[in-house]
């Protein structure tokens, strides 16, 4: 019997915690679950934050790849030709050919910047050209609109100035 004996012991310590009816109650339960309500809470306005942020930088850069591109393409085709060959009007650029005939239009149209008949870029408010002041350049400025909220509407400029003269 000796070898029984620890275990009767254990057993006798054990039995008024089987039988206790202590646990949770349900002002423990409710404060539990409003504390987890309030980090979840907290975490959905951390992701809903990120996803605006997200949207916000995406939406920037998509602008600012637009207009690089229209600018690169702009200036590549002004590039090519010479200053007598093109016409510039406070709101539009012209390429002329030798016979003076309109090979190429850049100008605004409605909210987008045209290409002749080709959409370049959406979102414009604003398209103006002129000629630099020595004459050698073609200063060009674009204001674009805020695609969405969060994006503030942006300025670009630029000024391009023919090779070899």
């Amino acid at each position: 019997m000796q070898k029984w004996k620890p275990f009767c012991h254990l057993r006798k310590r054990l039995k008024p915690l089987l039988k206790s009816e202590a646990g949770v109650t349900l002002v423990e339960l409710l404060a539990a679950i409003a504390i987890l309500g309030i980090i979840i809470a907290l975490a959905g306005s951390v992701h809903i934050f990120g996803q605006r942020q997200f949207r916000s930088q995406t939406e920037s850069a998509k602008q600012a790849n637009d207009m690089n591109y229209a600018l690169s393409v702009i200036s590549a085709d002004l590039r090519r030709h010479s200053p007598g060959e093109v016409n510039v009007t406070e709101d539009a650029i012209e390429i002329l050919s030798e016979n003076g005939e309109v090979v190429q239009k850049y100008r605004k149209s409605g909210n987008k910047l045209m290409q002749s008949e080709a959409v370049l870029i959406d979102y414009v408010r604003s398209f103006s050209a002129g000629t630099t002041t020595d004459g050698k350049g073609i200063h060009i400025e674009i204001l674009i609109d805020s695609i969405s909220l969060g994006v503030e509407a942006k300025k670009y400029q630029t000024t391009i100035y023919f090779r070899g003269e």
